[in-house]
């Protein structure tokens, strides 16, 4: 959902943040729904495996694993694992609050950078926003790909993993990761404006990124799957949810 035709190649693979300060574990989510009277949404009942909730609308669900969050969860975006001892977890999409910059405290700001699709982005961030190690463009592994100088001229790829954007991905600068389990994600190439937009606070209701792994590195389950975990959360249940 939201992700251009062009991007089929990067996504086909695939579907197979700051750290928010009040963040609750599972353990008092369960405690939390528990007091509530309400069962946690993600854990294995007789009523979450019978029950079929009202549907919720524009929760991002479909054929893929990347991360969301269709039921509120308070923690933010999240996905079941592939781990058949960990159910699920919270993933560490960007967020808006920035941390301090101690490395360059004192130092003049850049005078450089890039606005909308970063098309001309010639910069050296090699890492993506979630942290992970860019890929190489001229190799093939772990992430076998077409974003090649062959056929994208003129585009900055070359041997090197510096982020670029040679297919219009619309989020900006982007990289294949060294992460076998994570396929791409965006970077975090310098923006002049409406850095808001590229980030997601609160319940990161909105978000429709690539991310596949969680906080621990997991990888994410796909939501139209039902092992190793069963559940609920489905694009039937929850329609228009990203799923």
């Amino acid at each position: 959902v939201g992700y251009p035709s062009v991007l089929l190649d990067r996504r086909a693979a695939g579907t197979g943040c700051r750290r928010t300060t009040a963040v609750p574990s599972r353990s008092q989510s369960r405690e939390r729904n528990a007091r509530s009277g309400q069962p946690s949404p993600h854990r294995v009942t007789p009523a979450l495996l019978i029950t079929t909730p009202a549907p919720v609308p524009d929760t991002g669900l479909g054929d893929h694993n990347y991360c969301r969050n269709p039921d509120n969860e308070p923690g933010g975006a999240w996905c079941y694992t592939t781990d058949p001892e960990e159910r699920w977890d919270y993933c560490q999409v960007k967020t808006c609050e920035k941390d301090a910059d101690i490395e360059n405290a004192g130092k003049p700001e850049p005078q450089t950078c890039w606005e909308g699709l970063q098309k001309d982005y010639r910069g050296e961030v090699a890492k993506t926003m979630s942290g992970y190690e860019c890929m190489n463009w001229r190799q093939q592994s772990p992430h076998s790909h077409s974003r090649t100088e062959a056929n994208y001229p003129d585009t900055g790829l070359g041997d090197h993993n510096y982020c670029r954007n040679p297919d219009n991905e619309e989020g900006g600068a982007w990289c294949y990761t060294t992460n076998p389990y994570q396929r791409w994600d965006y970077c975090s190439a310098p923006r002049c404006t409406d850095s808001d937009k590229y980030c997601w606070d609160g319940l990161q209701k909105s978000y429709r990124g690539p991310k596949q792994t969680t906080r621990k590195g997991k990888q994410c389950q796909k939501w139209t799957a039902q092992s190793p975990h069963k559940h609920s959360r489905t694009e039937t249940n929850y329609p228009d949810e990203g799923l």
